[in-house]
């Protein structure tokens, strides 16, 4: 890369694109791919690449009717300010199974977690049928109509009491999510009250242990590329990694003849359906671990049901520590629901960044087939987040053990939890891949 100009190469990326004219979002710029491909392999500082990837949108922008009213949204996100990141706070997690009735639906407790400066309750609120109105299915915001969730007072053995306050979503027939309590309850009440119903805390959250791991050693170009894969935006989806790709061969990072760039796209064609759609046999055949275990089960919906509480909270990796606080499986997928820290950067529709800090969510069980997760409901801020996170294909359903693996870009958590539910599987004389 010594000859290498990255600077010069995306100013002429740039000019070509804007001779092009090809009609774009206002918020998407051909460049990032390049840039962040560049910035990774160390072509280019991230503050060059933005200070170009900047010029580039301010020009577009001028040439389009509505350019300069979309350009004041429009920029790379706000980076987090450096400080030493604390590991997250412990925190007890109780599996519940409760049901209160209320004149305008049930609302069924799920899980309670108490931490020393917060309590949620997970909650589903189901409403009773509306007489002559239709019942819409989709999501709903939240604005105190007749299907919104209630709001309960809670109060734990020791007298704190609370209001609360509910964040998730549903519709007239479901809503899913949690209750916030004002002021944090006692961490080790037995019980807590909502409305005047009790609710006893009694059950004890699954086992589990957590470890730190270093990352293998690979080509910075690899690593970029297989990254790349496993973190989707939901705002900037990747339809192509060719921009990407063909930066890093003109900066001389990969070579045209390396494998890695058939097996990259083929495992992008092959996550371009829906996760419930089978791979084809050349995709699975023609692709390394973990992605080849990956497109193996793709399609399947023969998931086991069911839902562990867990009290699992990791040390500082990759400047991250991670809660996971429950493990919902399901026929077509599972997922985990988690407190991080210190927050994500690229998680809005007009910012972007070509060093975004951010974890992969990756997860293996116990006979080889791995998993993975895409952040879903997600809230927060520069400091702590929160969010539920989404993993394809569904759990394998006679997997013992599951190793939830939330990975940095050069190391990774390990949370092993024993999956309670394998014994209750019928054999399936299925072949684990």
């Amino acid at each position: 890369m010594g000859r290498f100009d990255a600077e010069l190469y995306l100013r002429l990326q740039g000019e070509e694109a804007l001779l092009a004219r090809e009609h774009r979002s206002p918020w998407d710029t051909p460049l990032v791919e390049s840039a962040s491909a560049l910035v990774a392999v160390g072509a280019i500082s991230a503050t060059k690449a933005e200070e170009v990837i900047d010029d580039y949108a301010l020009a577009e922008a001028l040439r389009t009717e509505q350019g300069l009213e979309y350009r004041g949204s429009f920029g790379p996100a706000r980076r987090r300010r450096k400080r030493k990141i604390k590991p997250l706070e412990p925190r007890r997690v109780v599996a519940c199974d409760h049901v209160i009735e209320h004149a305008q639906g049930t609302l069924e407790i799920r899980r309670v977690a108490l931490a020393e400066h917060f309590t949620t309750i997970a909650v589903t609120w189901r409403p009773n049928a509306t007489q002559g109105r239709p019942r819409r299915r989709g999501r709903m915001t939240l604005g105190g109509g007749p299907v919104s969730p209630p709001h309960p007072t809670v109060v734990d053995d020791q007298g704190t009491r609370s209001g609360t306050a509910f964040s998730g979503g549903g519709s007239e027939l479901e809503w899913e999510g949690r209750l916030t309590t004002h002021r944090p309850l006692a961490r080790d009440t037995a019980w807590i009250e909502l409305d005047g119903t009790r609710v006893e805390l009694a059950a004890h959250p699954a086992e589990w242990s957590v470890s730190v791991d270093e990352l293998p050693e690979q080509p910075a170009a690899h690593a970029y590329l297989w990254r790349r894969l496993a973190i989707p935006n939901d705002f900037h989806e990747l339809e192509s990694l060719d921009p990407a790709i063909d930066a890093l061969l003109a900066a001389g990072a990969l070579e045209p003849n390396d494998p890695v760039i058939d097996e990259v796209r083929t495992v992008r064609e092959a996550m371009q359906g829906h996760p419930r759609m089978q791979s084809n046999g050349r995709a699975r055949r023609q692709v390394p671990q973990p992605w080849r275990s990956l497109l193996s089960r793709q399609g399947r919906e023969d998931g086991p049901e069911g839902a562990i509480a867990l009290s699992a909270v990791t040390p500082v990796f990759d400047g991250f520590s991670v809660a996971v606080g429950s493990l919902e499986s399901r026929p077509d997928g599972f997922q985990i629901e988690v407190d991080m820290t210190a927050g994500t950067e690229e998680r809005e529709p007009f910012g972007w960044s070509v060093r975004p800090r951010q974890l992969a969510w990756w997860a293996a069980d116990d006979r080889d087939n791995h998993y993975l997760g895409r952040i879903e409901s997600w809230s927060g801020g520069e400091d702590r987040s929160r969010c539920d996170v989404n993993f394809w294909p569904p759990l394998h359903p006679q997997a013992r053990k599951l190793r939830i693996m939330p990975t940095g870009e050069k190391s990774r958590a390990v949370i092993t939890v024993p999956l309670p539910w394998h014994k209750q599987q019928p054999a399936s004389g299925e072949t684990s891949t």
